[in-house]
């Protein structure tokens, strides 16, 4: 038997689980981290740290396989963007500043002011936010100088880890095409860095190869602490999202995915990049497929808020029964779901913006309060689907929050959308093993290696009459966060 190795390096924590050639998973291992905060707008981790929780999740699924069990590969996958640098001996130049840093959101009003914002999209056909590597490097160039002289080479997270496994220094696509590469061309553009005022930095950026391509083999140290045999071919793999909606099955065009995670994320799969700049634009370096995605730092931290703090309960299950009594709607109780101390980064950027309740009445419930939250994740995400080129056809749900069959249901209403939810439980993971699949010939194609290795499991119709109560709640959710801005803006500076 032949086992693919996919690993999910997230935010918070770290996946690495074995799955044979039919998807099924052999083994599962699991390391937790925490972010580093040095400043409110600040998120870091020490790359160190995230190397060694890789490599005892690796370990752990090596360990618990049978011994007749051959491992082909390993394919990677992580939370994407942010600056990951190392120098010369391959040694971290600091810590890693990663894709929910918003500290170099002064460096993008200037950009957006000169015109610069305006030529990057030009080159790369989408905006970019704070937490991407070039306004990152940017504000180091700036703030922390000799660090970056240090620096030879700009990761993402999967590149870091896979620098480990197998000493290559390399990137992907998907990572790469916002804000380094020419989407006309699919071509690595020096130009953008000289655009940015570094244009030194340029050779920081590792070779961009195929999700699917073979970069290296696992070397001798790493099978050491690994247990991965010496030698084990790894791919390139993918950015988390594009592994997200591989995993899950959306690989076709017209196909969507939407992670119900920390964050939220939509994204839809065509032929070629979008017309316009909406969304972030990613090339998958196969074929002419490409998502457009756009995220939300919004999330299921709206949902553990309320558990926590308003209602003092221990599981955000606690939360359906009480949501259920209350009609689609909430009695007029809109709830803007911006919690994040970052502000938001999608279908618009506002470092500013803040959560709130609007319409609130003494004749309002516990019931209506929570479920205009679910309600307002659900119109976030729908506020990123209407801001995508295109809408998709059926949409794949991944993250924890797909486990809800309440929120599920109330998703499918609010985006008049059919919403597939797919059986694996770790579909970055999936993704990755997907890729790896594909890279190794195992597979011919990524859609017949989502048909082999993927299932559906749930699938949720929307509901015509309560459609359209979530259309006239939408507009008036965007109506609201539009007006909100110049308030936002004011209460910062308080």
């Amino acid at each position: 038997m032949k086992a693919l190795v996919g690993i999910d390096a997230g935010t918070t924590a770290i996946t690495a689980v074995a799955y044979d050639t039919s998807g099924l998973a052999l083994a599962t291992a699991m390391e937790t981290q925490s972010v580093d905060r040095p400043d409110t707008r600040q998120a870091e981790l020490g790359m160190g740290t995230v190397w060694d929780r890789t490599r005892e999740a690796i370990a752990r699924v090596v360990a618990r396989l049978d011994e007749h069990v051959e491992i082909a590969g390993v394919g990677i996958t992580g939370q994407g963007d942010g600056c990951w640098l190392i120098d010369t001996s391959g040694k971290p130049v600091r810590n890693a500043v990663l894709w929910s840093d918003s500290r170099a959101a002064p460096i993008l009003e200037n950009w957006t002011a000169d015109g610069t914002m305006d030529a990057l999209v030009e080159t790369c056909g989408s905006p970019v936010y704070p937490g991407m590597c070039l306004p990152i490097l940017t504000w180091l160039a700036e703030h922390e100088p000799k660090a970056l002289e240090r620096a030879t080479t700009a990761f993402s997270c999967k590149d870091w880890l896979s620098y480990n496994l197998t000493g290559t220094r390399a990137t992907d696509y998907t990572e790469a095409t916002v804000p380094f590469l020419d989407r006309k061309t699919g071509e690595f553009e020096p130009a953008v860095f000289k655009r940015a005022g570094i244009p030194e930095q340029s050779d920081l950026i590792p070779d961009v190869r195929t999700g699917t391509d073979v970069v290296g083999t696992v070397t001798s140290d790493a099978a050491s602490g690994t247990g991965l045999p010496e030698g084990t071919p790894v791919v390139a793999g993918a950015i988390d999202v594009v592994a997200s909606a591989v995993g899950a099955g959306a690989v076709a065009p017209g196909d969507g995915a939407v992670s119900l995670g920390t964050s939220l994320f939509a994204q839809t799969i065509t032929e070629g990049p979008g017309a316009d700049d909406r969304g972030i634009g990613m090339a998958f370096g196969i074929d002419d497929r490409w998502t457009t995605a756009i995220g939300s730092n919004a999330g299921t931290p709206s949902l553990e808020w309320v558990c926590e703090e308003l209602l003092e309960k221990e599981r955000i299950e606690a939360l359906e029964p009480i949501a259920t009594s209350a009609a689609a709607g909430s009695g007029g109780v809109l709830f803007l779901p911006y919690l994040s101390t970052t502000g938001e980064r999608g279908p618009f950027t506002d470092p500013n913006a803040r959560a709130g309740f609007v319409g609130l009445t003494s004749e309002h419930t516990r019931a209506h309060v929570v479920r205009s939250v679910y309600e307002g994740l659900s119109l976030a995400v729908r506020d990123c689907i209407e801001h995508l080129p295109t809408t998709p056809t059926r949409v794949y749900l991944t993250g924890g929050g797909s486990r809800s069959a309440f929120w599920c249901d109330l998703l499918a209403d609010c985006l008049g959308i059919e919403l597939l939810v797919p059986e694996t439980e770790y579909p970055a993971a999936k993704g990755a093993a997907t890729l790896l699949a594909v890279g190794l010939g195992i597979e011919p194609s990524l859609e017949q290696a989502g048909s082999q290795l993927g299932e559906t499991e749930r699938r949720y119709e929307p509901d015509g009459d309560i459609a359209e109560t979530y259309d006239e709640l939408y507009e008036h959710y965007r109506r609201t966060r539009h007006d909100m801005q110049p308030i936002w803006e004011r209460q910062a500076k308080l």
